[in-house]
């Protein structure tokens, strides 16, 4: 039962989410900038993801998205 109730609470919290769960596993490194900083990611699978859940949680998201 505690298996069941994991994976409804999991199903749950990814349902409330307008975010992209899918990350693609491609190296092509980007770096995506902020007012405040940078952050590099793997690829621009993973920056899009970080910056729609940014979003989600009231701060702002990426202003650019660049190769590097």
């Amino acid at each position: 039962k505690a298996i069941i109730v994991f994976i409804l609470i999991i199903l749950t919290v990814q349902a409330k989410s307008k975010c992209s769960q899918v990350v693609h596993l491609n190296l092509s490194p980007h770096c995506g900038i902020l007012p405040d900083c940078n952050l590099d990611g793997p690829n621009r699978s993973f920056l899009e993801s970080v910056s729609c859940e940014r979003e989600e949680n009231g701060k702002p998201g990426f202003i650019e998205l660049i190769p590097g």
